[in-house]
């Protein structure tokens, strides 16, 4: 289990509400994958589980990882309006509600596989609250990635690249 670092874990970052845990977290996961693949995904799956599952539309959790795969920060007023831009942005995308992960046992995770040209990913995160999350699957592989809004993205998603699998029979 990770612990909070500061205070300002627990309070959470500037934000596009309504919840540190349902949107902040979210985003930070979804701007991951979309550092990871190189930018926005072509297409993504998106499997919502537990809390996540029963509360994804309510409390934005949907238009937040939307947000996060399309390049948003935390604090970007168009995360409300991410399920519209989708389209602007040739992300075609499909929802799953599962009750529990398979993986990582806790109430708000997800699960996105997406694909961007040649390359493909699944990643699975977990959103902590305060706006922090982890990462804690890549490709099937466990991982233990800290998330902050603060964070640089890039450069975490950096260091996973060469896990990053091209998909068969592409050049």
């Amino acid at each position: 289990m990770m612990e909070f670092q500061s205070c300002f874990d627990i309070i959470g970052p500037i934000m596009v509400g309504p919840s540190s845990s349902h949107t902040a977290g979210v985003v930070s996961i979804g701007k991951f994958i979309h550092e990871l693949v190189g930018g926005c995904p072509e297409e993504a799956t998106i499997i919502f589980y537990d809390s996540f599952s029963e509360t994804h539309q309510g409390h934005g959790t949907d238009k937040a990882l939307l947000g996060g795969l399309l390049g948003m920060d935390t604090d970007d007023s168009r995360i409300k309006h991410s399920i519209q831009l989708t389209a602007q942005y040739g992300m075609a995308y499909e929802f799953q509600l599962e009750d529990s992960c398979p993986y990582f046992e806790h109430p708000n995770t997800t699960v996105v596989t997406v694909k961007r040209g040649e390359c493909a990913a699944k990643v699975g995160g977990a959103s902590l609250g305060g706006g922090l999350s982890k990462i804690f699957m890549i490709d099937e592989e466990m991982v233990d990635i800290r998330l902050s809004a603060g964070d640089d993205f890039a450069a975490l998603a950096n260091r996973y690249q060469p896990r990053r699998k091209l998909i068969a029979g592409a050049v």
